[in-house]
């Protein structure tokens, strides 16, 4: 079959059954649209309420966590007995409740009560007036003052609960301690109901929270509210059409954590506003398609089949080895370029290997160059966010250390031209990074490093020691064990048997050790592409020792005993390192 008539076959293939299915969807177009707005939505709001069950469930760990593990929160009823004691500790447990809230964005207020006293210990995280205020202690307060009774707030004990506080809707946990104490929370509707209603104004939708029971929990009631109590109790389907003054299409999802139904609904005028347009479309494209049809026959064969022709006959004598063979065709201007191209490229095939060599080359050292400039932006978050809690507590003495450890360690990665750097300044921006997280975890971090004077001035890869450091921390330290330590030696490794010595350096730390697949088959699980993704930092270092060295660098991970691991790196001594030069260069 020829090129001209698979064209039009193929044409006709792609036309008619494409102009049937248009006109066959025009009858259906609005349920196809009212289906995809609803599942498209009922697939926002699942993500949107998972999203705050997060939320949620992380403040249930932070609460439980408080009550359970705060030896201060059970030293409020050691020390009832001793009011000045009892007033140090009430103290410190509101500098508590506000010293942790900053970690979790969401609390709008933290409170711990001692019934035995009666007391109330009240962190209010957001700026209110006076009288909120109040309100908020004195609907706390009848919670738990009916003569030791718990039923005000047993139901608050179980789960996330629907509360009114004033004019505003909270929700409300409550934890009990093994000491007869409360810690617990209240968290602002609004406030997990504002990114959900930023989408909603952009797109004309109207966003609310129900209770589970359908009850709408605002004064001010929507159009349609009773049809959606009716399909929120039956609870069918996720999403279907209420009638009001207006239809409809309702959305819901029930939270797994609180009492309330996250709900949006969507005036069908605005859903279906695109659809009179889209069957007017397809009224057209039938007689479109056919002009198109009539006039691509006529042009096919004066811009495509000769030019076509003339062009695979050209190639089957390149093909044959005839690299004298030039295409030549008076064709349309993209023949043309097709023909300068080809003809440029079979004049410079000499010199094609030597080009592919030396991109090859280039692309190395710009692969390299994108390995050694890839910083952890999770760092970089916690140590701005370390420098606003001190500056918040006034330590200005720990954010001026904080901040100068910073600008060296930044600058560092900006002034990263060479494919080498000493040891000593690698070693240096270690030790600012481990200021960094020592400043983060003063207690419980430990770091020490040493270089022999031989090797101080040995070149190697930037970044080379860096992200172990980093990875030690990230997965062997924990803030519930001994004092985390990490130990860093670099010195001279006496090679006889070989040509040259080994520089190698240590990385050791006291952590819970490392995975059996990373020190069993190495090289193997590098190769695998879902491992790297994982362990991004030793993929990079790997594959510097490994185009820089050619395969003689090593690279070991081994256990210690009783616990921790041990990494260790070995790169050759040449005679120009010893005396300052650099490396094998990629």
């Amino acid at each position: 079959m020829t090129l001209r008539m698979k064209v039009i076959l193929g044409f006709c293939v792609m036309t008619i059954p494409l102009v049937c299915f248009l006109i066959y969807t025009n009858y259906y177009s609005s349920k196809v649209v009212r289906e995809q707005v609803a599942n498209f939505n009922s697939g926002l709001l699942t993500l949107y309420g998972d999203q705050i069950d997060q939320t949620l469930a992380n403040d249930n760990s932070f609460l439980y966590k408080l009550a359970t593990q705060e030896p201060l929160v059970r030293s409020l009823i050691y020390n009832l007995n001793n009011e000045d004691e009892y007033s140090l500790t009430r103290a410190a447990v509101s500098n508590k409740l506000y010293t942790d809230a900053t970690y979790y964005n969401s609390f709008d207020v933290l409170f711990a009560y001692v019934p035995n006293n009666r007391d109330l210990i009240v962190a209010q995280l957001s700026q209110k007036s006076y009288g909120e205020e109040v309100q908020i202690q004195s609907f706390l307060r009848e919670l738990f003052t009916d003569d030791g009774k718990t039923e005000n707030h047993e139901a608050y004990d179980i789960r996330w609960t629907n509360c009114q506080i004033g004019d505003d809707q909270f929700l409300l946990r409550i934890v009990r301690t093994d000491t007869n104490t409360y810690i617990g929370a209240l968290i602002k509707n609004s406030d997990l109901m504002r990114p959900l209603q930023v989408i909603s104004k952009e797109r004309n939708i109207n966003s609310y929270f129900l209770r589970n029971d359908g009850q709408w929990i605002d004064s001010v009631l929507p159009d349609a509210s009773d049809q959606v109590t009716a399909a929120i109790r039956n609870g069918r389907n996720a999403y279907q059409t209420v009638k009001g003054h207006e239809k409809y299409l309702l959305v819901y999802h029930r939270m797994k954590l609180s009492d309330l139904v996250l709900t949006i609904m969507i005036p069908e005028n605005e859903m279906l506003q695109q659809v009179p347009l889209f069957q007017r479309i397809t009224y057209v494209i039938p007689f479109v398609a056919g002009a198109l049809l009539l006039i691509f026959l006529m042009y096919l064969q004066k811009l495509v089949i000769k030019p076509m022709q003339h062009l695979i006959k050209g190639m089957r004598q390149i093909g044959k080895g005839n690299l004298d063979a030039r295409l030549s065709t008076r064709g349309s201007l993209e023949f043309t370029l097709i023909d300068d191209t080809f003809n440029n490229m079979v004049s410079q095939i000499q010199d094609l290997k030597i080009h592919v060599y030396e991109e090859e080359i280039r692309s190395h050292k710009a692969e390299l160059k994108q390995l050694q400039l890839q910083l952890n932006p999770h760092f970089l978050f916690n140590s701005l966010n370390i420098i606003y809690n001190l500056a918040e507590t006034k330590k200005y003495d720990l954010i001026q250390q904080m901040s100068r450890h910073m600008v060296s360690y930044l600058r560092f990665f900006a002034h990263l031209r060479d494919n080498h750097i000493t040891v000593q300044d690698e070693m240096n921006n270690v030790d600012h990074y481990m200021q960094i997280q020592k400043l983060r975890f003063p207690k419980h971090l430990e770091y020490e490093w040493r270089v022999e004077e031989a090797v101080m001035a040995f070149p190697i890869p930037p970044l080379l020691i860096q992200p172990f450091v980093e990875n030690a921390i990230k997965h062997g330290f924990s803030t519930k064990d001994n004092v985390f330590r990490i130990n860093v030696h670099a010195g001279v490794r006496l090679q006889p048997d070989r040509e040259c010595d080994y520089c190698e350096i240590r990385i050791e730390d006291n952590g819970r050790g490392l995975p059996s697949e990373l020190t069993d088959n190495l090289a193997e699980r590098l190769e695998d592409r879902t491992f790297t993704d994982e362990h991004i930092g030793i993929w990079n270092v790997y594959n510097q020792l490994k185009m820089m060295y050619r395969g003689e660098a090593e690279m070991v991970f081994t256990n210690l005993v009783p616990h921790g691991a041990r990494v260790t790196i070995r790169i050759p001594m040449y005679k120009d390192d010893r005396e300052g030069g650099k490396a094998v260069d990629v």
